[in-house]
């Protein structure tokens, strides 16, 4: 157990976990993405009772009213940048995990 939070840590201070948990603070504090996020969010549920109560023609409208809205939020700057550090988390994560499984498949092997 000792092993596994020694490899947290080390894991929370690579540089690319910092940038990443670095912007992902910067997001949360944006007005402006915040604001953009809630009327992404209602936009949606009405979307959705939309096109439970067929109306095709609102429903459309309200697609492209998300659509415009997916569009403001992914030109805000700072989302192309988490969106990327989010990525390279992901990709080192799962480098860390395989090379985790692998070393504890081949040591069962033994």
């Amino acid at each position: 157990m000792e092993a596994a939070k020694a490899l947290g840590q080390a894991f929370q201070s690579l540089d690319t976990i910092q940038d990443y948990r670095r912007i992902e603070t910067q997001i949360h504090q944006n007005e402006q993405i915040a604001q953009h996020m809630s009327e992404l969010k209602q936009n949606q549920k009405q979307s959705v009772n939309l096109q439970n109560y067929n109306k095709p023609n609102a429903y459309a409208r309200s697609e492209a009213k998300i659509d415009q809205i997916r569009t403001t939020i992914d030109d805000i700057p700072i989302v192309n940048e988490f969106r990327t550090a989010q990525q390279e988390a992901n990709e080192l994560l799962h480098l860390v995990v395989d090379t985790i499984s692998t070393r504890i498949e081949s040591s069962t092997d033994d």
